[in-house]
Order: structure tokens, then C-alpha cells, then sequence
């Protein structure tokens, strides 16, 4: 078996979760491992329209966990039943494109690299597209320099060798930023690490993910881990829940909240060539979160050294 695809589930709604399921029993490449894990023993109507596709494709293999592990141990329980040489990541309210798997490993053994991800077009719960990323960081040395400011390996496009996963221990427990973490600890230890230039995943917007009230927790842990990153450490997971907590409040987190809603209406405003929107929205978005300016400060640091 040469591909594992590895998708944990929990309260996805049962449409967006069919169609995520379809994407890869649809890709033009054929051989692979589907492991499904399911972090919620409670949610029936997943147990239900899961079990219909293992009746339909002996790939699949579902799995049920006895209670709800989170994250970051539902994914390492994938890896540890895995079997393929290559792992892809999949969400379980994204859509892969049809060639997905057939691009990513053709880019991933060509250029020798031990992790990609690649292009995402946003898109909400109806599929419109919300906006698109045009282009993301290719070249490892322009990477080692971007992924100091953000996380440019985009966690839901995913595709690598298992090895890297065995070598690394899988994930750890970093609280929002279990993928981060993994990268930063990636190219440390000296594996190399890149993005195909083409769209492989409509990765799902909803009104959860636009507003969960943990960003600005995430966005600490960020900062954390790539100010260790920077001289060259790994970080310390109890030092990093340290500086969180000594920074994390109720006001910054509103703030920074309000910031995110603003700034994804102006990257939609730009989509939809509403310019003078844009304007506006941009203002009001200057005012609402210094920790946000941070944040796009360094979208453009990542943007200058891509």
C-alpha cells in the first residue's frame, strides 16, 4: 500500500462530511488506505454514514474511539495503524481535488522533498468560494525563512513520507498548533519540506472556524514556538502553555477575534473586486488588534521572503 489518508471526524454536518469522504474515494489515484477515526463515540449519524461507504470500499477502515482523545492523539492512533509509505492529510469538511493524490506524490518523489502541502481555495458551507491563496512558498531555503514568522504548509493539504511522522515521534501536545509545532520540528531535524503551486484542497470555512473564541490562544502559541524556532530550539511544551497563559485574556482575545472577521471580509472584498469596501474594512481592521497588526505583519515577512 502505497498511501495512508489519515481523517479524524467528530460533529462535521453529514453533507459536508459525504462530500470530504467522496473526494478521495473519487481521486484518480486508486491505491490507497482510507483510516477514518471517529472522536466521538457519541455521534451516531457519523457511525451511521460511515459504516455505508466501508459497506461500498474494502479501503476504508473506520475506527471509533472509546471516548474523545482530541486532535492531536487521534491523528497519532492514525499513524500508528497506518501502512503506507506516504501519509495525506484530510479534514473531515474539506474536499480534495480529484487529482490530489496523483499530483502530490508525483511532486513529493520528483524533487525528493519529505513533506508538502499546496494550494487551498476557501470556501464556505455552501461551496462559493470565499477567496483563493494564489501562491505559496516553494523553495526550502525561502521556507526555512518564512515558516520563523507563520505556518506556510498549510495542515489540511498535507502529503509526506511516513518516515518523517516514525522519526518524529508524530504530533505533540501544543495546544492549537500541533502542525506548526510538527514543521518547525521537521525542518530542525533536517528533513526538507516544500508546497505544490496547485489547488489540491476547497478547504471549509464555517462560521466556527471564522470565529472560535481559541485564535488569539493560537496565536500566542505561534509566537512561541517560532521565537524558539528562531535560535534554533525546539520548543518546551510547559514553557510554551507558560507564555500563553501569562498573556491570554478575555479583552485581546475579543479584540483579535473582531480583527479575524474583519480581515477575511477584506480578503473577500478583494475577491469580489469590491475595492472601496476593501477600504473601509481594512481602516476599521488597523484599529481593532495590535496583536492582529502583528499577525499581518508577518503574512507580509512571509510574502517578502517567499
Amino acid at each position: 500500500m502505497e498511501i495512508s489518508v489519515l481523517m479524524s471526524t467528530y460533529k462535521e454536518k453529514a453533507e459536508l462530511l459525504r462530500e470530504s469522504i467522496e473526494s478521495i474515494l473519487n481521486q484518480t489515484y486508486k491505491e490507497f488506505e482510507f483510516i477514518i477515526i471517529l472522536d466521538n463515540p457519541e455521534n451516531v449519524e457519523h457511525i451511521r454514514i460511515i459504516n455505508e461507504y466501508v459497506q461500498c470500499d474494502s479501503r476504508i477502515k473506520f475506527y471509533i474511539n472509546k471516548k474523545n482523545l482530541g486532535l492531536t492523539a487521534t491523528l497519532n492512533k492514525a499513524l500508528s495503524l497506518a501502512q503506507g509509505k506516504y501519509i495525506c492529510r484530510m479534514d473531515a469538511d474539506d474536499i480534495s481535488m480529484p487529482n490530489r493524490l496523483d499530483l502530490q506524490m508525483k511532486y513529493l518523489i520528483q524533487y525528493d522533498y519529505d513533506l508538502i502541502g499546496g494550494l487551498s481555495n476557501m470556501v464556505d458551507e455552501e461551496g462559493n468560494t470565499i477567496y483563493s491563496i494564489k501562491k505559496v512558498p516553494t523553495d526550502f531555503k525561502k521556507i526555512k525563512k518564512c515558516i520563523q514568522y507563520n505556518q506556510v504548509i498549510s495542515h489540511p493539504t498535507w502529503f509526506a513520507k511516513k518516515e518523517v511522522f516514525d522519526t518524529l515521534g508524530g504530533y505533540r501536545e501544543i495546544p492549537l498548533c500541533e502542525d506548526y509545532d510538527f514543521t518547525l520540528r521537521a525542518v530542525l531535524s533536517g528533513f526538507k519540506i516544500s508546497n505544490l503551486n496547485k489547488p489540491v484542497l476547497n478547504y471549509r470555512m464555517t462560521i466556527n472556524s471564522i470565529s472560535r473564541s481559541n485564535l488569539f490562544e493560537q496565536y500566542l502559541y505561534g509566537c512561541y514556538l517560532t521565537k524558539e524556532y528562531k535560535i534554533g530550539n525546539i520548543a518546551n511544551i510547559k514553557d510554551a502553555k507558560n507564555y500563553v497563559e501569562r498573556r491570554n485574556n478575555i479583552k485581546n482575545s475579543k479584540r483579535y477575534l473582531k480583527a479575524n472577521s474583519r480581515f477575511n471580509m477584506a480578503l473577500r472584498d478583494i475577491e469580489q473586486k469590491e475595492y472601496i469596501k476593501f477600504i473601509k474594512d481594512g481602516i476599521v481592521l488597523m484599529f481593532s488588534s495590535k496583536y492582529y497588526l502583528n499577525k499581518i505583519y508577518r503574512f507580509i515577512m512571509v510574502t517578502l521572503y517567499s
